[in-house]
């Protein structure tokens, strides 16, 4: 749940594919899905995280996390988005559970996947922007924050490219010089 300005609560809810969960596990920084108050995953996805035993296998069970099963009734939708955008079943389903859903927020660190996703009207985002919010949102400490960026590239499987974590804290120093203004 995440408060408003007049003192309500909302809820923001995720869809995610299992490439942030496993880059954010391999870098100790897990606790940046908690800025969603509840991150959905396909079964597909689950499967290719849990069945798998890849990182991030113990955290996809945590209490954020909630697997759903919609390939029993959408299996058809999942294999027609799979095939017409040349992306897997995992990120096929994805498509399906945030039109089922409505929840047009979705993570991904694929840039082909995450281009499908724009095209259909979603907002992407991948580790990089996870982290970023994540400090925004006061989960994780700027130290912690500049740490985890060098860690995507240095320890992470993310392909990602020193310009692009470069790049990412400088966004990270402008908002924390602007944080400390206000």
């Amino acid at each position: 749940m995440k408060k408003t300005f007049n003192g309500d609560f909302m809820e923001i809810k995720a869809i995610s594919d299992a490439r942030p969960i496993i880059h954010l596990s391999e870098i100790g920084t897990s606790t940046c899905f908690s800025q969603s108050s509840k991150v959905l995953v396909p079964r597909e996805v689950y499967n290719e995280v849990k069945v798998c035993n890849l990182p991030g296998n113990i955290e996809i069970e945590s209490k954020i996390f909630e697997m759903l099963d919609i390939a029993s009734n959408k299996k058809d939708q999942i294999e027609y988005f799979s095939i017409k955008y040349d992306i897997s079943i995992p990120d096929g389903s994805v498509i399906t559970l945030s039109e089922y859903t409505g929840i047009n927020l979705v993570q991904s660190d694929d840039l082909d996947v995450r281009d499908v996703f724009k095209s259909m009207g979603m907002q992407p985002v991948d580790s990089i922007g996870i982290l970023l919010r994540a400090y925004r949102e006061r989960i994780i400490s700027y130290d912690d924050t500049t740490k985890a960026l060098k860690d995507l590239l240095d320890i992470s499987s993310l392909c990602v490219t020193s310009r692009l974590i470069q790049n990412a804290k400088k966004a990270l120093k402008e908002y924390d010089a602007g944080y400390k203004m206000e």
